[in-house]
């Protein structure tokens, strides 16, 4: 590929207070050879009128404007408008290093791909920063290696966010966001590392995550949570479809049990462990057989660590300790950050 095209697709909805940066960041980049579909997906504050104010200035960004539908339609409309060899989604409250297209350009160059994975930093408005992994030392490797290796060594993403992925690859796969449900990024990354020839890797961090934004999807407490169980299906079939071989294997209950466990098991007594609507939520997850079954799994398995089976048991045991061992876990750690 001598003349790589880069589609930039951005759902925004509710981000006036952010979504110049990301643009900024996009419309700034040092290899021009790109296209941007921003997708206004019904917001009700200010930023359509940002985003048509960018795209009078800069021809490469098409405004697509739609009702609400949320976020995975949003990417699945930028998709459909999006005329790029890669596809590189960036959600409007983040932001990417300058040069970022052009590194990765360079690699494209050299080696065929249908994934690249690039690395990133979490960061918080007092200025805090973490750098994300990506690999263990490798710069490319098969899409199954690939997701079984980053999850069994604790390093995986589910984000799409740091993936950018051959167009037709996509489209070959019929590869998209599934609308209607949280946390739609895991089962559009699983579809996509599953079925990838190849998976190049750059390690340095392009993509700038931004942690715990008050409206955010993540940082709020709500029934919807329990979307995660559904997820929990959606792998499961498309395993059983795919790769029936993988149903069994350890590295794909440690996917399923660690998910769910951090999206609401986790996340909830952490942050509100007195909450009884939360706690609900979090007992009504433990119950459902789709979740339980994985939980029992670490419980009792020899193959899963102490610190995977001790709060596996205890929530199917003991849930008040379940929830102290959690807060008290967390509260330490943050103490001593």
């Amino acid at each position: 590929m001598i003349d790589v095209k880069i589609s930039f697709v951005v759902p925004v909805y509710n981000v006036e207070a952010y979504v110049a940066q990301c643009l900024d960041s996009i419309v700034g980049q040092t290899y021009p050879n790109i296209d941007i579909v921003v997708v206004n997906d019904g917001s009700t504050d200010g930023s359509l009128e940002i985003v048509r104010a960018y795209a009078a200035k800069d021809s490469r960004i098409k405004v697509v404007d739609q009702q609400n539908q949320g976020l995975s339609a949003a990417r699945n409309a930028g998709m459909e408008h999006a005329s790029g060899d890669y596809l590189w989604f960036v959600d409007s409250d983040d932001y990417v290093a300058p040069d970022a297209c052009e590194r990765i350009v360079s690699v494209l160059r050299s080696q065929s791909c249908d994934v690249l994975a690039v690395g990133r930093y979490r960061f918080w408005e007092d200025g805090r920063c973490v750098y994300d992994p990506i690999s263990w030392g490798v710069c490319a490797v098969d899409g199954r290696t690939y997701l079984t290796e980053t999850i069994i060594r604790g390093i995986f993403t589910a984000s799409a966010c740091n993936k950018v992925v051959r167009t037709d690859f996509v489209k070959h796969h019929s590869i998209r966001f599934r609308p209607g449900i949280l946390y739609e990024d895991l089962y559009f990354t699983f579809q996509c590392l599953l079925q990838a020839e190849n998976v190049a890797l750059v390690e340095e961090p392009f993509y700038f995550y931004r942690q715990n934004r008050a409206g955010s999807i993540i940082n709020s407490i709500k029934e919807r949570d329990k979307d995660v169980l559904e997820t929990v299906g959606l792998l499961e079939r498309y395993v059983a479809e795919t790769a029936p071989e993988l149903s069994d294997a350890h590295f794909f209950k440690v996917l399923i049990y660690g998910w769910v466990a951090n999206a609401v098991c986790f996340k909830y007594p952490q942050r509100k462990p007195f909450s009884r609507r939360a706690n609900r939520i979090v007992k009504d997850v433990l119950r459902d057989e789709r979740y339980r079954k994985y939980v029992r799994y670490f419980a009792t398995s020899k193959h899963a660590e102490f610190k995977w089976r001790l709060p596996a048991w205890l929530s199917l045991h003991c849930y008040p300790l379940f929830v102290a061992l959690v807060y008290g876990y967390f509260k330490f750690k943050n103490i001593f950050r």
